[in-house]
């Protein structure tokens, strides 16, 4: 019998998705030594959804208020039905389902196992059932599983031997893969990481409420729920969602160890998931996070949050998000959380964004904002209708209210202004303050390199993005501007669908989007991180450096779905880099 006979036992995952071995015993004359293929410490990664990008559901019955679409082949039919739903539901209807303190995480959303390797019950108890399927759980099977599969130890040659994606792009350069600079993994950083076994979870949020509120949610989450799941056999148990065997919850439960299994946790993130991170870590100092991996953050905020208040949502969006500023200003007007996507004081270091000029020659600016740096008080909170809720639209954030009023004594624009106050605030305490160590990566991809790749069908160019340009800058634009005064303009007409007519006949349109990003987030906020010192920052897009870069980049919400792998690479060596830091294996 060969040395590699001496390995009698193999892991198995059981239904509380903890890897065990089962072993047989020998007679007292087999001395050979036995080996128990397991890992019992433990490193939680957390992923924090994007905005919207949780399932909600109203508190007291249960039902579903809010359901991302999941634009894949399993969620068509799904996708077609809320399509109806949402296409025949008023302004006032959307509204009511989403008001942000009768709104909970509703975990019942469907699960994809993808490549994690988990039973399902195991997933819906670690929430993933909370977060929208299509956009995220493929990626976090792929984390699950790759993070877990980094080495194998060859008994025969007493070494371990890099496996899967740690032996196929663990060791590549990270300027291969969009950064400026930064060393590769080495196979020891590797191996270091290979000692602990990954769990991921799911930490959907409220998303209406302010991202201060929802960072404290999620260091309850790790502080009680989490942490000590591992450390001292609690029970963790998720209600009012099926587990696929006729109950109606999940529940998963490990015996109680000896020691902690699992000290802190790893933070991955989405979209405005980012500034519920550093919400968590900067404002609410939870110790219990190592570090911190964005993806595509509006760090500094992002133009078209503006843009939608005043036009709504674009393309198919519209349909599921907001058709028209009706929709949008009741909603978000509300929502703090959404409203704190909106431009910061630093955005694009303080340079302004918000512009009135002429159709024909841009370069004739008659308006540029914020001129002062205060674009809540210039631009949040004015009456001018130019402001992101004028006078005459204040009667929008209460549909089917008479004369805009509100409950209480408080004035609509008292009410805004009171929202907008608490955005500054929430913008401060986070301004430029990141988690030592983080990582991130971010689109920044502007037209389309025909030449380098013509994407779409069978690569021939049919139906591919020509660009991913993004509003880095919003201006309303009209032929005859430079000869008016901003603040004497009186409006005759607004659609509530970016086209407004004065009273003199101008007419005055959003412009297109003109700045690098992925659509949604523009080139001035995703590199915002970078520029504030982070670890290493990874800029994705044609132009950018790297080789991975040849290819076309990828659109906001689907980042993490990039078929070119460089969410991942990005991802799986922020973890790895911040794992260096654990050392519980050793205890």
């Amino acid at each position: 019998m060969t040395e590699a006979n001496n390995v009698l036992c193999g892991t198995t995952v059981d239904q509380n998705g903890d890897q065990y071995s089962e072993a047989t015993l020998t007679n007292t004359d087999d001395q050979r030594e036995k080996i128990v293929l397991a890992k019992p410490c433990i490193i939680p990664v957390l992923f924090i959804p994007g905005i919207m990008g949780t399932n909600l559901r109203q508190k007291g019955s249960k039902k579903k208020a809010w359901r991302p679409p999941n634009a894949d082949l399993a969620g068509a039919a799904d996708l077609i039905g809320q399509l109806f739903s949402y296409a025949f539901k008023s302004t006032e209807e959307r509204t009511a389902d989403l008001t942000t303190p009768a709104v909970e995480i509703d975990p019942g959303g469907p699960i994809d196992e993808g490549e994690s390797g988990l039973p399902k019950n195991v997933l819906v108890a670690r929430g993933w059932g909370g977060v929208m399927r299509s956009s995220y759980h493929p990626f976090m099977g792929q984390l699950q599983h790759h993070l877990n599969q980094l080495s194998m130890y060859d008994f025969a040659r007493c070494e371990a031997d890099l496996q899967e994606w740690a032996k196929s792009h663990g060791m590549e350069p990270p300027t291969d893969w969009g950064t400026e600079s930064g060393d590769p993994l080495t196979k020891d950083e590797i191996l270091h990481a290979a000692n602990y076994q990954f769990d991921v979870w799911a930490g959907g949020y409220n998303w209406l409420q302010s991202n201060r509120d929802s960072g404290a949610a999620i260091k309850d989450y790790i502080e009680e729920t989490i942490l000590p799941y591992y450390n001292e056999g609690k029970q963790v148990t998720v209600k009012d969602t099926p587990d696929g065997q006729g109950k109606n919850e999940c529940s998963i439960e490990r015996k109680k160890p000896t020691r902690p299994l699992a000290e802190k946790v790893i933070v991955v993130t989405h979209s405005m998931g980012g500034l519920v991170s550093r919400s968590l870590t900067e404002v609410h100092n939870c110790e219990k996070v190592m570090g911190v991996s964005h993806g595509v953050q509006p760090a500094t905020g992002a133009p078209a949050t503006y843009k939608r208040m005043r036009s709504g949502f674009e393309g198919a969006e519209q349909l599921f998000l907001g058709r028209n500023a009706a929709d949008v200003v009741a909603i978000l007007s509300q929502a703090p959380g959404g409203l704190e996507l909106l431009p910061t004081a630093d955005y694009n270091d303080g340079k302004p964004w918000l512009k009135v000029r002429d159709k024909k020659d841009k370069e004739k600016v008659v308006l540029a904002l914020p001129e002062k740096g205060d674009p809540y008080e210039e631009i949040y909170n004015s009456p001018e209708w130019y402001g992101m809720v004028p006078e005459k639209n204040l009667g929008l954030m209460n549909p089917g209210e008479q004369n805009g009023k509100t409950e209480g004594d408080s004035s609509p624009r008292d009410l805004l202004n009171k929202t907008i106050n608490g955005v500054r605030e929430f913008h401060e305490a986070i301004e430029k303050k990141y988690k030592i160590p983080t990582y991130a990566h971010y689109g920044a991809q502007g037209k389309r390199d025909k030449r380098m790749e013509r994407g779409g069908v069978l690569g021939t160019g049919l139906m591919a993005s020509k660009n991913l340009f993004t509003w880095g800058e919003v201006a309303w634009e009209g032929e005859g501007v430079a000869s008016l005064d901003p603040d004497k303009i009186s409006l005759a007409d607004d659609d509530h669908n970016g086209e407004l007519k004065t009273t003199t006949g101008i007419k005055l349109t959003i412009s297109e989007p003109d700045c690098p990003g992925d659509g949604t987030v523009p080139l001035y906020s995703g590199e915002a991180p970078g520029k504030a010192g982070i670890a290493l920052s990874f800029a994705h897009g044609q132009g950018n450096p790297g080789k991975c870069n040849e290819h076309f980049s990828y659109d906001h919400q689907g980042s993490y779905g990039d078929k070119h792998g460089r969410s991942l690479y990005a991802s799986m060596y922020a973890i790895i880099k911040i794992a260096q830091q654990a050392q519980w294996h050793k205890k």
